[in-house]
């Protein structure tokens, strides 16, 4: 399937292996839904931070510390042209940072702090920004939907995008809490959720506009059968979003609809995997379903994934998703096929962990030991030689870093 013809920047294979081999569960059905958003316009007082320009600096710690009140004594003090001075006070004053009291140049509340802090701060009164919360609870969304590329807020009145060729459905809301923005501006973490301490007095400036944010929706299960639903958005690059699905979870249309949409596909499944199988001369190999792991299986020979015309070794292990919400997991019973599919998957996908530090490095190796159950886990340096004999220098000296990092850490 092409990029075009997928919800989200990542394919479903993604949130899956990270809710069952990352936080432990037993995924039962993948969603492509579309989440309603409350877009909310507001209005704010908003103090920014700057660095000072040299000689405003000067300046106002000749009037704050040595108590100099007119441009004439401030220029002699500094030894600095007179008009010069006259120039940082009127810039000065026009920023509020100093004010005429009965003549004399004194630094206000706003200067103090800045010349405390050692940054010029502004006053701007008035800005606007976008702030979005979720349709559900009306409670915000954090930085990360701000700042990620990715993230892309379909219309209310805009084309619904299609996933797997089929359009996504829209999930209905109820309307917009009037005292959400109240509890935002005065929640202690704030700026995890785009409001930094500088926003001061935020109000709502005209309606709230209903968007839509695309997501996968995964239905799970827990070791003792406790039913979790999972919320993955375009922000978190293939990880769960704990806060929104904390909230999805408490709202009982979600739940609903989620169970709805899985109950609607359970039925046929053994056979769509059937005809996926057809589609790639694979047909004389039969699904079954794995009590163990909770999951569709098709075990297939090594041959099927490591020859040229095959699968491919990065398939091992993965799942893949048919059409509504359903998928089967793709395997391979001989371990030797398995432990090389674990050093293809590592060079794909290490390149990007490689900033997160050699923890995420660490993650990633310990999750495709438990996804592929290679038992005991492949140690690093094993991985590492593995990499050099099959020419994969740049995975190779990931992995010795990583070894070198973890070992110093524990001396």
């Amino acid at each position: 399937m092409s990029g075009r013809d997928r919800l989200m920047p990542f394919a479903e294979q993604r949130v899956l292996e990270n809710a069952a081999f990352v936080l432990g569960l037993v995924p039962t059905s993948v969603q492509a839904v579309l989440l309603p958003v409350w877009s909310v316009e507001v209005r704010a007082t908003v103090t920014e931070g700057r660095p000072y320009e040299l000689v405003d600096r000067f300046v106002e710690r000749a009037i704050g510390v040595g108590g100099l009140g007119s441009a004439g004594e401030i220029a002699a003090f500094l030894a600095l042209d007179p008009a010069l001075v006259r120039q940082a006070l009127a810039f000065l004053t026009a920023i509020e940072h100093v004010t005429d009291v009965g003549g004399r140049v004194v630094l206000t509340e706003l200067g103090r702090r800045s010349m405390r802090d050692g940054t010029r701060y502004t006053v701007v009164r008035g800005d606007r920004r976008r702030l979005y919360f979720d349709g559900f609870r009306s409670r915000p969304l954090t930085a990360a939907h701000y700042t990620s590329s990715a993230v892309t807020f379909v219309p209310q009145g805009g084309t619904a995008p299609r996933h797997h060729g089929s359009v996504v459905r829209r999930l209905d809301s109820p309307g917009f809490r009037d005292d959400a923005v109240t509890e935002l501006a005065n929640h202690r973490d704030r700026a995890r959720f785009n409001l930094p301490p500088g926003i001061e007095n935020p109000e709502r400036v005209g309606e709230p506009e209903k968007v839509h944010l695309p997501v996968y929706a995964v239905r799970a299960v827990e070791d003792d059968g406790r039913v979790r639903h999972l919320v993955y958005t375009p922000a978190h690059d293939g990880e769960h979003d704990p806060d929104l699905s904390a909230v999805c979870e408490e709202t009982p249309a979600f739940v609903a609809d989620l169970w709805s949409a899985e109950t609607g596909v359970v039925s046929g499944v053994a056979e769509k995997i059937r005809r996926w199988l057809s589609r790639r001369n694979l047909a004389q190999y039969e699904p079954e379903w794995d009590r163990r792991h909770g999951a569709w299986r098709v075990t297939l020979p090594p041959g099927v994934f490591s020859a040229p015309d095959g699968l491919g070794l990065a398939r091992v292990g993965t799942y893949q998703v048919l059409g509504g919400g359903p998928f089967f997991q793709l395997w391979c019973a001989d371990r030797d096929t398995r432990a090389w599919a674990l050093v293809e998957r590592l060079d794909s996908s290490l390149a990007a962990r490689l900033r997160d530090g050699p923890d995420a490095v660490r993650a990633r190796v310990d999750a495709l030991n438990r996804q592929l159950e290679i038992r005991p886990p492949a140690p690093l340096a094993v991985l590492t030689r593995a990499a050099e004999q099959k020419g994969m220098h740049r995975l190779a000296r990931i992995l010795r870093q990583t070894e070198e990092t973890i070992k110093k850490e524990q001396r």
